[in-house]
């Protein structure tokens, strides 16, 4: 875990056993919060990282999804699973991905194959639609003793939001800014099928 700001840390949820390629934000403060909790298979890991500053997921309040990729938001429905005081802040176009995710699964599988989906991700368990605050953008939200600017950021998906902490000038902007692994030199667009347009 890095602590990057005072209130804020990074928790490498060790994805498939690889350091520095998924990130869960932690924002700490009264009912903490956490941004994109990463996929199902990586849950043990971002417990671990919680338990480093003496948390557990049922101390958590919010969810915080940039989007629904199950990189991104697998874990989102079993976290709610265990602690159903869960809020869950998501972009509207992915809410009823959220509430009945079977057809973002079909999706998902055609991409990586089916065989491949539990490996990879794991468990993508639907989210109550009482757990669920949709978001269009321009929101602001008071979560974990900040106040969060909601940004609708549609590129890498059409339900990307991104979250700007007022106090402190940070954004959480998932991949819409692009992805950069580890130690690598370049920062790569990220743009999957079907959100590409090829015509621009």
């Amino acid at each position: 875990m890095t602590k990057i700001l005072m209130n804020t840390r990074v928790i490498d949820v060790g994805y498939l056993g690889m350091s520095q390629y998924i990130a869960c934000c932690l924002l700490e403060g009264e009912g903490p919060a956490i941004v994109d909790p990463g996929p199902t298979v990586s849950l043990g890991k971002l417990e671990e990282g919680l338990q480093q500053v003496g948390l557990t997921l049922d101390d958590l309040g919010s969810i915080l999804l940039t989007h629904i990729h199950l990189d991104h938001a697998g874990a989102t429905g079993t976290i709610v699973k265990r602690n159903p005081r869960i809020k869950v802040y998501v972009h509207e176009k992915g809410v009823p991905h959220m509430i009945d995710p079977e057809r973002l699964l079909v999706s998902v599988g055609r991409l990586y194959g089916e065989h491949r989906m539990d490996e990879l991700f794991g468990d993508f368990l639907p989210v109550p639609k009482e757990n669920i605050q949709s978001l269009s953008g321009g929101e602001s939200l008071g979560i974990a003793d900040r106040q969060l600017q909601v940004a609708y950021t549609p590129g890498h998906a059409a339900h990307h939001v991104s979250f700007l902490d007022t106090s402190t000038g940070t954004a959480f902007v998932g991949d819409t800014a692009g992805i950069r692994i580890a130690n690598d030199p370049l920062v790569l667009p990220v743009t999957p099928p079907p959100d590409i347009d090829l015509e621009i």
